[in-house]
């Protein structure tokens, strides 16, 4: 791109800082010499036309012919029309170019502004602020300007423009997470769930806990594994609601049971007394912790079971269709 020259800011800001930071999104604009000249030569066209109107009535007086006459009104009508369109556009660049400044001043210090606001500090409808900034673009006045998709906002750089990307997108996802909130709130089943998951997530984080405050790295690795495995538990819960009624006794007696056996190996561990009863309790504590964890692996493959006998069933009818079509030979089946 050629060296552009920048817009010099003509008015005081608070902080001027802010305002260097974006200065190279914007380009001076060419000013009042263009639009002047406009207005200039249109006086002169319309002064040429009004004077060749004026002039008629003594040509023919002179006894001028018809095709002389019609002539010079065409000539004249012609100068006087396009003096008269000389004048408005340079009369419209002169306003726009106000605008600009005035526009400028809403920008001082950031680098967006809202279509309302802006139409207010002109006192202009909001669709003359947009014809004016789409013009203000295709001429590189603005070298980085972004409008939203809903043209409520303008935005001076493409920091900015990605800025407020990210904030209505984070805007979205938050209106978003409060319909299915809200949603949830209204449909029984779905806030039975919440309360399994959330009430699972308890049960782990107090399993995490306990194995925090466990020495024993045999005891900790076991509990680790437990972790594991109530946590997919409850992540195919969620995602098949209706196998809630397959955990019941999971979650009313199973788990409890769990964390108060862990809490009571915690509190073997913590006593300073050796004592030959509490070493023999701690080891039939941990050959328990093994047969939780077998169970609940075991749970968890019931669990699954439905879904791969849906995969499996699925597979045989794909395989029966592509072999019934000779896509595929027996050989291969």
């Amino acid at each position: 791109m050629a060296k552009q020259e920048l817009y010099e800011y003509q008015y005081t800001t608070p902080n001027k800082q802010v305002v260097k930071a974006f200065l190279p999104a914007l380009k001076k604009p060419k000013g009042r010499s263009g639009p002047n000249k406009k207005v200039t030569w249109g006086i002169i066209f319309q002064l040429i036309g009004i004077v060749g109107f004026i002039t008629m009535p003594q040509m023919v007086a002179d006894g001028a012919g018809v095709f002389s006459l019609l002539s010079k009104m065409i000539v004249h009508g012609i100068l006087l029309v396009a003096g008269i369109i000389q004048v408005r556009q340079g009369r419209e660049g002169l306003n726009r170019l106000e605008r600009y400044f005035r526009y400028m001043r809403v920008f001082e210090g950031r680098p967006y502004a809202s279509i309302e606001e802006l139409a207010s500090t002109v006192a202009k409808k909001p669709k003359t602020v947009m014809k004016d900034l789409e013009y203000m673009m295709d001429e590189g006045w603005f070298l980085e300007a972004h409008l939203d998709t809903k043209q409520n906002y303008f935005m001076l750089t493409n920091q900015a423009y990605q800025q407020f990307n990210e904030a209505e997108k984070s805007k979205r996802l938050r209106e978003k997470e409060e319909q299915e909130k809200q949603a949830r709130e209204n449909d029984p089943a779905a806030k039975e769930l919440d309360r399994i998951l959330e009430e699972g997530k308890e049960y782990i984080r107090e399993i995490r806990r306990l194995n925090d405050e466990i020495a024993g790295e045999e005891v900790s690795n076991k509990l680790y594994a437990i972790e594991d495995v109530v946590g997919s538990i409850f992540e195919q819960v969620k995602r098949k609601p209706e196998k809630m009624t397959d955990i019941r006794k999971f979650m009313q007696y199973y788990l409890p049971m769990t964390v108060k056996v862990v809490r009571t190996y915690r509190d073997f561990e913590n006593e300073n007394l050796p004592s030959a009863q509490l070493e023999e309790s701690k080891k039939e504590i941990e050959e328990t912790l093994d047969k939780v964890q077998a169970a609940f692996v075991k749970l968890r493959e019931k669990l699954f079971a439905e879904d791969v006998l849906d995969v499996s069933t699925d597979l045989d009818v794909l395989e029966t269709m592509m072999s019934q079509e000779g896509l595929i030979s027996d050989e291969f089946k």
